[in-house]
């Protein structure tokens, strides 16, 4: 009953085993013929991205990728396709960086197919698009693309058009990332650092920063975000955004927008270029069209350039309704950090009355903050991928070295719980948490080799049992643990036990060395080490014991299992003598008279194991262990399926 039992238990361990999620693993070098079981054997990104299917798991390794990341399969809403960096890794998905006039559509992440992804940690520059999903036919086109997107701790930065564009579907939700310096194509037009458009569904853009976004070819987009062509009833949640060449926020026939707890600075860069229309602002409800229906906007600052005509005022058309708590002005303002300094702090100041405790707590008020690091973007000439363009008045840059240096772009923001009446803006007033560089420590491709112990019998004279042997170092998908071995104490008159052998390491092949026999008393022979198996190893071959014989007649040694019988000594004493057998010691020693030591029991030699009797289950369980190690280490590699629709 009790086999049966545990039978069926392995049985239903192993059909969910095989049911279970797989864990890919890339790198820019890894192998397209690896079955991207392990850091040590990466396979290629476009192996996994093509073959990853609903459940699974594609770490991305560090490095630059000078492929695209083309998801070619769905996941399912109870089991989402996720890409994602390893930990402390910025992975960097990068394309050539094509210039103004080069036609080069281009997509670094994204699917026309895939739904029900996501994507973590990753970079995204030198493309045309940075994310996106399918275009789905152009304006009011009833055509609907593939959806069920989130994105993550990502960076979209120096690409031709936009950084991060949702097409014709629900379900999207963009946090904690960063666009920047897109738009430079003069061949394709409405760019924007953040897009959506006909987005249906549920909508969420929070915690994310975008800067410096322009629009090359007409002059008309260039924002840190858009709401365009019916994207009904998405929310904005935290974020900034400054030196963009549009506005912080354009509205095109689109309602139920909800905006709350922003900050807009600096943006209509465009100045006197600005086309359709000539002034953007910070915040620009196309006309009196649906874009002002059914809106929230709430604890928002919003501080225009104040330079006409595309910043001559923060806000163009508001809405009569549904604007609360929200802070407009222009020009240079003092309740910031330090909102042009090297790194661009938009923290309320010490006393700013304006922001601190001034906002409001109803409509789904934030209750945690942005939490961005302004260490993550530097003042400097910005670099740029290839031939990507760059507009006259960016100053600010993307400090890639300084994100990898902390672990990542998640690491740039670590949210702080508001408490009482929210501050305005995307932060509350205090200091923000920053993460050292250089304290995200990787984890290791291998294993490294474990070293045993060793432990010294006891002294002459006394009972002593002999040392133990160190563990073996377990080491996945690396080298094999050495053993650690046990030294027997010498008996001068006190029994002594051999040292034990120190087990072999937890690696498959591992070997444990044998323990060496501590010398025996006068009268009985010593004890030969006993042996010891690794995980998936080889017991070590236990030394021979000598013992000295006495005065009387010694007692025949017993034999460890799967040894040969002692060697009977001479009636009346001397010296015994063990022999070996593989896996075990065989144990001599003085012989009673009459009596032959080959009577002491132990099996042929050449096995260091015992078989199972009626109640010994060990045996079998070993055997079913192998089985269920053998089968759970093959992995599921079902196809996806095509998107859907």
């Amino acid at each position: 009953m009790r086999q049966s039992l545990l039978l069926s238990s392995l049985a239903v361990l192993l059909a969910d085993s095989a049911a279970s999620a797989a864990t890919l693993y890339v790198s820019p070098t890894g192998d397209a013929a690896s079955d991207c079981a392990t850091r040590a054997a990466p396979c290629s990104l476009a192996t996994a991205a093509s073959s990853a299917a609903a459940g699974d798991t594609v770490v991305l390794m560090d490095g630059i990728y000078q492929e695209p990341l083309y998801v070619a399969n769905s996941g399912t809403s109870s089991a989402w396709i996720t890409f994602e960096a390893d930990e402390c890794a910025t992975p960097i998905i990068e394309g050539e960086g094509a210039g103004p006039n080069d036609d080069i559509q281009t997509t670094g992440v994204g699917s026309e197919e895939a739904e029900y992804v996501r994507f973590r940690g990753l970079v995204s520059r030198g493309w045309n698009i940075g994310f996106g999903n399918g275009w789905a036919g152009g304006t009011d086109s009833d055509e609907v693309s593939n959806g069920h997107w989130e994105i993550d701790s990502c960076l979209a930065y120096s690409n031709g058009r936009t950084g991060f564009t949702f097409f014709s579907a629900e379900g999207f939700h963009l946090s904690n990332s960063i666009s920047a310096h897109n738009g430079s194509s003069i061949l394709h037009s409405w760019s924007s650092g953040v897009s959506l458009f006909e987005a249906t569904g549920t909508n969420v853009i929070e915690r994310t920063v975008s800067f410096e976004n322009t629009e090359a070819e007409k002059r008309n987009d260039g924002s840190g975000f858009i709401v365009d062509e019916e994207s009904n009833n998405a929310t904005f949640v935290n974020n900034i955004a400054f030196g963009n060449s549009g506005s912080c926020l354009r509205l095109t026939r689109s309602s139920g927008t909800r905006f709350i707890n922003n900050t807009c600075y600096h943006n209509s860069q465009f100045g006197s270029q600005a086309t359709g229309p000539s002034n953007p602002g910070e915040i620009y409800f196309t006309g009196g069209d649906s874009t002002q229906e059914g809106v929230t906007f709430m604890n928002n600052v919003l501080v225009g350039t104040g330079q006409s005509p595309a910043g001559s005022e923060p806000v163009i058309n508001k809405p009569s309704s549904g604007w609360t708590n929200n802070v407009e002005t222009t020009g240079s303002v003092t309740f910031f950090m330090d909102a042009t300094g090297t790194n661009p702090n938009f923290v309320p100041s010490s006393g700013a009355t304006q922001l601190v405790g001034a906002g409001s707590g109803a409509n789904g008020a934030p209750t945690n903050d942005i939490g961005f690091d302004p260490k993550c973007i530097v003042k400097r000439t910005p670099v740029m991928v290839g031939a990507v363009a760059r507009e006259s008045w960016w100053q600010y840059d993307v400090d890639i070295d300084y994100i990898k240096s902390i672990g990542g772009v998640g690491k740039c923001f670590n949210p702080a719980t508001r408490s009482g009446n929210p501050d305005i803006g995307a932060y509350k007033a205090g200091n923000v948490t920053t993460v050292a560089p250089g304290s995200c420590v990787p984890p290791p491709t291998g294993g490294t080799t474990g070293t045993g112990g060793t432990d010294t019998g006891g002294g002459a004279g006394t009972t002593s049992t002999g040392g133990v042997g160190g563990m073996g170092g377990a080491a996945t998908g690396g080298r094999t643990g050495t053993a650690g071995s046990g030294t027997g104490g010498t008996g001068a008159g006190g029994a002594v036990t051999g040292g034990r052998t120190g087990a072999g390491g937890a690696v498959t092949g591992g070997v444990g060395a044998g323990g060496t026999g501590g010398a025996g008393d006068t009268s009985t022979g010593g004890m030969g080490g006993a042996t010891a198996t690794g995980t998936g190893g080889m017991g070590g071959t236990g030394a021979t014991g000598t013992g000295t014989g006495g005065t009387a007649p010694g007692v025949g040694g017993a034999a460890n299992t799967g040894g040969t019988p002692g060697t009977a000594a001479a009636s009346g004493g001397g010296t015994g003598i063990a022999t070996t057998g593989t896996g075990g010691a065989g144990v001599g020693g003085g012989s009673n008279p009459g009596q032959d030591s080959s009577t002491s029991a132990g099996d042929d030699g050449g096995c260091g194991c015992r078989a199972a009797g009626t109640h010994d289950h060990r045996g079998w369980l070993a055997a079913l262990g192998v089985l269920g190690v053998g089968l759970l280490a093959r992995r599921r590699r079902a196809g996806g399926g095509g998107a859907i629709r």
